[in-house]
């Protein structure tokens, strides 16, 4: 922002302080083999690209049993209550990412 009273220039920084965490990371699986894995995937552009290929190395490494997608309508739009009740009634852990 420029004054053209005084001739400076005011730099402002658009970044907020730190947030603390409330909510504990879930308790890791003792074994993924046998495991359903959901992938929740924001419709950015190769996400899906992606979580195709994790699930391929999750099938090779661990021999997960299945892997269950759902998806947002876009980046900015939260996962609708249908998709989240699904993934936490079908999953054993989930995937959540993003594309780009």
């Amino acid at each position: 922002m420029l004054d053209s009273n005084q001739g400076t220039v005011v730099l402002l920084n658009p970044t907020a302080p730190p947030r603390d965490i409330e909510h504990p990371m879930a308790k890791r699986l003792p074994d993924m083999g046998g495991k359903t894995i959901g992938f929740l995937w924001n419709n950015k552009p190769n996400g899906d690209v992606l979580f195709g290929r994790l699930e391929a190395l999750l099938r090779e490494k661990y021999e997960i049993k299945d892997a269950i997608y759902g998806q947002k309508p876009t980046a900015s739009i939260p996962v609708s209550k249908e998709v989240l009740d699904k993934m936490v009634d079908s999953v054993d852990a989930a995937v959540v990412g993003l594309g780009d």
